[in-house]
C-alpha cells in the first residue's frame, strides 16, 4: 500500500511518500521538509506532484495528514487538499491530532518511559496543549498560560519531557526541547498514524469524514 502523508498545519511542510506491507518496515519513496512560514497555499500541491514523481506512482492508496490544532490557514489548506485529492483519486483519507502526531514523531521511545507535556504557540497569549501519561494521550487544549501552570502546580500534570514551538514559555525548564520540522522523526509518525487508521472502520474514512480540528473555532465565529 503506498501512502501519502503531508503537514501543512505549522510553519513547515511536510511530504511525505512510503509503501506499507504487513510485516516489514516502511519504506520511503519520497521525502521533503521545509520551513516556510505562509507559502503552504502555492507551494503543497507542487511538493505533492513532485513526491509522487520522484516515487514514481500516479496515485497513493491512502493520504494520511495531521488535521490540527495549528495555524488556521494551515489546517484549512491541510484538509482542503487531503479531501480535494481523496475525492480525486476516490482513496480513503486519515486525519490525525496534530499533537499527538507531534509527541509521536519527537520522542516515540520517552514517550513509552514518561509522561510529557506539548504546547504549540497559538498566538494571541494561548498554548494548544497536550498531556501523556501511562493512561494514554490527554485531549487538546487551548489554554492560557495560567490554566496549564495551575495543572502542573496541583501535580495534575506531571510531565518528566517537556515539548513546545515557538518561544519557550515562561513555565517550562530551560532543558525542554524545541519542536521544529526537522527534528520531527516522519516514520514514527506515519508508523503510528497507520496503527490508528487500520482501527478504524473501513468505511469511516471518506473524504467527507475529514475535518478540520481548529479548537478555537473559525475567523467566522469570531464576527
Amino acid at each position: 500500500m503506498n501512502v501519502l502523508y503531508f503537514d501543512t498545519t505549522q510553519d513547515w511542510i511536510q511530504v511525505l511518500v512510503a509503501t506499507h506491507s504487513d510485516g516489514s518496515p516502511l519504506q520511503f519513496l519520497s521525502e521533503q521538509t521545509e520551513t516556510t512560514p505562509k507559502e503552504s497555499s502555492f507551494k503543497l500541491v507542487e511538493y505533492i506532484r513532485l513526491a509522487l514523481e520522484k516515487a514514481k506512482i500516479k496515485k497513493p492508496d491512502l493520504i494520511i495528514v495531521t488535521s490540527g490544532p495549528g495555524s488556521f490557514t494551515g489546517i484549512r489548506i491541510t484538509v482542503t487538499t487531503a479531501r480535494d485529492l481523496s475525492q480525486l483519486w476516490n482513496i480513503p483519507v486519515f486525519g490525525m491530532d496534530s499533537l499527538e502526531a507531534y509527541l509521536m514523531g519527537v520522542a516515540r521511545e520517552k514517550i513509552a518511559e514518561g509522561t510529557s507535556l506539548l504546547c504549540l504557540d497559538g498566538k494571541q497569549g494561548k498554548y494548544y496543549t497536550k498531556y501523556k501519561s501511562e493512561n494514554g494521550f490527554s485531549d487538546s487544549f487551548d489554554l492560557t498560560p495560567e490554566s496549564i501552570e495551575a495543572k502542573i502546580k496541583t501535580n495534575e500534570w506531571t510531565p518528566n519531557n517537556w515539548y513546545y514551538t515557538g518561544n519557550l514559555p515562561e513555565f517550562y525548564p530551560p532543558s525542554a526541547t524545541k519542536i521544529e520540522a526537522t527534528n520531527l522523526n516522519l516514520s514514527s509518525i506515519l508508523q503510528y498514524s497507520l496503527k490508528e487508521y487500520f482501527k478504524t472502520e473501513p468505511n469511516k474514512n471518506d473524504y467527507l469524514s475529514l475535518l478540520p480540528n481548529y479548537i478555537r473555532g473559525t475567523y467566522v465565529d469570531h464576527k
